[in-house]
């Protein structure tokens, strides 16, 4: 918990520490999906990434790295049965799109999801504070990214646009 707080913190001069170059988005998600392998398995996750030959994105790699790790672990927290990420190019952006179940899928309000310290299960005693998709949505912005959460079907999904190499 102290890390992420001093991750946070961090954010603020942050600017001028990023080091933007060009990045494969499908070898940092395949990197993660691998690191977390086993956490799936705990967790019995059917897990689905729809890799789609895309170019590649203009990005800071560690930051890169923590947006598609917090996404995961968001998935690995309040997935119920599974977790879809797609790689779409679009003209202007790659977009990753993370989608999963969860069993409090009415509780979620995308519209607060990225805010600081939001949870929205106020019962959980498992020492989350609520920072890492507000830490996500930081890191994208600084990059120049987009980042959007909807409830779609009774599905979480994120919206994550980083922009192309060019």
């Amino acid at each position: 918990m102290v890390d992420l707080f001093y991750e946070l913190s961090q954010l603020d001069s942050l600017d001028d520490q990023l080091h933007l170059e060009e990045q494969c988005l499908n070898q940092i998600v395949i990197e993660a999906m691998l690191m977390f392998y086993d956490e799936f398995n705990k967790k019995q996750l059917t897990i689905q990434f729809n890799e789609a030959p895309v170019s590649s994105i203009e990005a800071d790699q560690k930051a890169t790295k923590r947006i598609v790790y917090n996404i995961i672990q968001n998935a690995l927290r309040y997935a119920k049965s599974h977790l879809t990420i797609d790689l779409i190019e679009e003209d202007q952006y790659i977009q990753l799109s993370a989608r999963n179940d969860s069993e409090q899928i009415d509780q979620i309000d995308p519209d607060r999801i990225f805010d600081r310290t939001y949870r929205f299960d106020r019962s959980r005693t498992d020492g989350q504070v609520g920072l890492g998709l507000h830490i996500v949505q930081q890191l994208v912005n600084k990059q120049g990214g987009k980042i959007e959460a909807k409830i779609d079907e009774g599905t979480f999904q994120i919206d994550i646009r980083f922009k192309k190499w060019s």
